[in-house]
């Protein structure tokens, strides 16, 4: 392995760079600037990069004196046609060779010829353009920090995660350099490590989208000097055509629905949100973290219809309202609904915590674990399948168009406009009641009804847990010894 100079690693295995030089008195000092990472081939690149600036800025500064070829000028025959160069002696072809050798150390490049028989004329001086430094930019550490600060405004918590971990990610790969630092190149290396781990088209292709906007910001809010993003023109491929090729979650078959919903559902799932969030989603085509973290007064009757108000959707700013399945009503969801409220619990599952999933989060793990302990193993049949089944029986009932896409909030169609949101009022949201109603499925209620559908002995016991804590934390905030 070549031994890249400047470059030192300290005992925690991050790389740095050693410089030494003097100050305006002639002091030798020494500086240390770490490289940010603990990988030796990143580490040796950005070295060769930060030895090869430096030793160019060193050739701008301290130009060569170069020897004057004024006299002997006349004596050279150039023929352009042949590329051929000559000279009376020996003498006179090494001074040529000086003039071309230090026009190579400074460009990089060496001159053409007629450049080169050029140069050292006392009527044409040697000028130097020398090439432009970027100036300095925002760390990456720092620039991510104000851009997830102002996305938080505009972007979904999940995302907000998914794009931390990728800035995490990338500076452990390349480092924590400055903005400026990061041109094309360094992109294209970042999608082949990604593609070399096996990642997908429509997951580089996502994470090279939120690379491209956090480039944009930073362009933008004046964190670096490029003039376009880097990202630009690295997708692999056109959204149309991943679309093409993009899975969809299976529905589950009768037979499947009967195993899930049957003797062993309600062992399985212990709490409220693990035994209530699959049944109503499979009801009422729901997404996960739209049922799970449904504000309890958004559960409500609506002109005689028991409703639910989807305010936090995927799709929409507006939301929707979904009536509520007479199955539903059934097996008792409306009196657990109920019992929240008179606890005075602010969602429908107090219990549970937003985190970067969601509430949801361990009712859908729950869900995973008893389908894989039924031996539905097919990856495309998840918790999401739940909503697939609900718009398929909906297809099946041959279900008013309509009111189907309001129910679902379907992707790509319009369901906000004056016409849909005439359902979800008066006789309208009694319509889509019945549409709703039309989708059966083959599940026994007697082998997946609760038998307290209200959960009150877990509720209860949470909110004695609550009122603990709430407690606990007025007496701590009480006895803080003020500044």
């Amino acid at each position: 392995m070549i031994r890249v100079p400047r470059l030192k690693q300290n005992r925690h295995g991050v790389f740095s760079l050693r410089v030494i030089w003097q100050d305006p008195t002639g002091k030798r000092r020494e500086t240390l600037h770490s490289l940010g990472t603990r990988s030796p081939t990143v580490a040796r690149l950005l070295a060769l990069q930060f030895n090869e600036a430096l030793e160019r800025k060193r050739a701008m500064n301290e130009k060569p004196t170069l020897p004057s070829l004024d006299e002997i000028a006349h004596k050279f025959e150039l023929d352009l046609s042949r590329g051929i160069m000559k000279s009376d002696s020996p003498e006179d072809f090494d001074r040529m060779m000086k003039a071309i050798e230090a026009y190579k150390a400074i460009h990089g490049v060496n001159p053409p010829l007629q450049q080169a028989m050029n140069m050292g004329r006392a009527t044409q001086p040697l000028t130097v353009a020398p090439k432009r430094l970027l100036a300095r930019s925002s760390p990456l550490s720092e620039a991510c920090a104000g851009y997830i600060r102002e996305k938080q405004h505009d972007n979904a918590k999940r995302t907000i995660y998914e794009k931390g971990l990728l800035f995490e990610e990338f500076k452990g790969l390349l480092g924590d350099l400055e903005v400026n630092l990061y041109d094309k190149p360094t992109l294209v290396q970042w999608k082949n490590h990604e593609m070399n781990k096996g990642a997908g088209a429509s997951r580089i292709n996502k994470r090279l989208g939120y690379l491209n906007d956090f480039f944009n910001w930073c362009i933008g809010n004046g964190h670096s000097q490029h003039q376009q993003s880097p990202v630009d023109g690295l997708l692999i491929s056109t959204k149309g055509k991943l679309k093409k090729k993009q899975e969809h979650w299976k529905s589950f078959e009768d037979t499947e629905l009967k195993a899930i919903y049957g003797m062993g559902y309600t062992g399985a799932m212990p709490k409220p949100d693990h035994y209530w969030i699959p049944i109503v989603a499979l009801y009422s085509g729901a997404r996960l973290n739209e049922i799970a973290g449904l504000p309890i007064q958004n559960v409500r009757i609506i002109d005689g219809v028991h409703a639910m108000e989807i305010t936090d959707t995927k799709t929409s700013k507006v939301g929707r309202t979904v009536p509520m399945h007479q199955t539903l009503l059934d097996l008792g969801f409306w009196d657990y609904v109920e019992y929240v409220r008179g606890i005075g619990a602010e969602r429908l599952f107090p219990h549970t915590v937003d985190g970067n999933n969601g509430y949801g989060k361990n009712a859908a793990r729950q869900f995973a674990l008893w389908l894989d302990k039924l031996g539905i193993q097919d990856r495309f049949k998840v918790f999401h399948s739940t909503r697939s089944t609900l718009i398929t029986g909906l297809h099946r009932a041959k279900a008013n168009p309509a009111h189907a896409m309001q129910i679902t909030g379907h992707e790509g169609v319009q369901v906000q406009n004056i016409h849909f949101q005439v359902y979800t009022h008066g006789m309208g949201l009694a319509e889509l009641r019945d549409t709703l109603n039309t989708v059966s499925y083959a599940v026994d209620l007697k082998t997946v009804r609760a038998s307290d559908p209200t959960f009150r002995a877990f509720l209860n016991r949470w909110k004695l847990q609550d009122e603990r804590k709430k407690r606990i934390s007025i007496k701590a905030v009480s006895t803080r010894p003020s500044k």
